[in-house]
């Protein structure tokens, strides 16, 4: 294949597509993408034939990500436009939208994050700076290659499991940020020092005998949980009525799969722990 200046306008062009929520890329203009990169002709001629179904989205999904990262070179200035990790990793939507993403991590940036309480400074920068931190993963990653050696196997490996603890990270944070813009609702430090601990501390799984013990949570801290559960709860409801992570007009059902299992099964166990939140706050009337 010859890395042609259509190529490269199509790889920047995959980018764009794959950032955009799963319910928002349209078929027809991914197909115009693949088509211009120049990437595996006879497989857009079956795709351009078959038409859209969910085998052939998911199959013109692959084909843009090679798109991306196949032929990459760190030393060929062509390929200065890294692709966001979500990007890579092909967002299976239960995060926040990469420009949610950016956004929140460019408010670490703007003047009014002087004028946010000190525990609220102390979230947005450490979602700032995991965004960055992953970000930098992501292109290392991408500069280890397609090699299958033992070492580049295992680099990729030890480079994703951290990508996917930053991640986690930031999705604990995020409805921390949603509140206060929200309705002002501001997490203790408590709060914000658990997240850190228990996030990122993967090899402390909770157990029998360290799961919380939401008796000794005062009134304030239920009830930021409580909001932060109900949030995470929102947006996982919104992916499998709507495919997005906020509420459409016209409703786009997840097909079944296992992504659709998997994000039932994180609904029923975020709505357990909710239930326990509300009846300790019952409890306490």
């Amino acid at each position: 294949m010859i890395l042609s200046q259509d190529y490269f306008d199509a790889r920047s062009q995959a980018m764009k597509w794959l950032a955009l929520p799963i319910g928002k890329r349209n078929y027809a203009a991914g197909l115009l993408v693949l088509g211009k990169s120049g990437y595996k002709p006879n497989i857009h001629a079956l795709l351009v034939r078959k038409g859209e179904q969910p085998w052939t989205v998911e199959k013109l999904t692959t084909c843009l990500r090679d798109v991306i990262q196949l032929y990459y070179n760190p030393n060929d200035p062509r390929f200065e436009d890294v692709p966001d990790v979500d990007v890579l990793n092909d967002s299976d939507g239960e995060h926040q939208p990469i420009s949610e993403q950016d956004a929140m991590a460019k408010s670490a940036e703007v003047s009014s994050f002087e004028q946010m309480p000190e525990v609220m400074q102390l979230v947005v920068k450490a979602f700032a700076d995991a965004y960055k931190q992953r970000a930098r993963l992501a292109r290392q990653r991408v500069e280890i290659g397609e090699n299958n050696d033992e070492e580049s196997v295992a680099r990729r490996k030890a480079i994703g499991e951290q990508i996917d603890q930053l991640t986690s990270y930031m999705d604990a944070l995020a409805p921390l940020k949603e509140a206060y813009d929200r309705d002002g609702s501001v997490p203790s430090r408590d709060d914000y020092d658990n997240i850190a601990s228990s996030v990122m501390k993967p090899d402390k799984k909770p157990t029998a005998n360290n799961a919380v013990d939401y008796k000794s949570m005062d009134t304030e801290k239920l009830r930021t949980r409580r909001k932060s559960l109900t949030d995470q709860i929102t947006r996982k409801e919104n992916q499998l009525l709507y495919q997005s992570n906020s509420k459409q007009n016209v409703e786009n059902p997840m097909p079944d799969s296992p992504k659709r299992m998997k994000l039932l099964k994180q609904v029923e166990n975020l709505k357990a722990e909710r239930s326990k939140v509300e009846y300790e706050l019952a409890e306490r009337q």
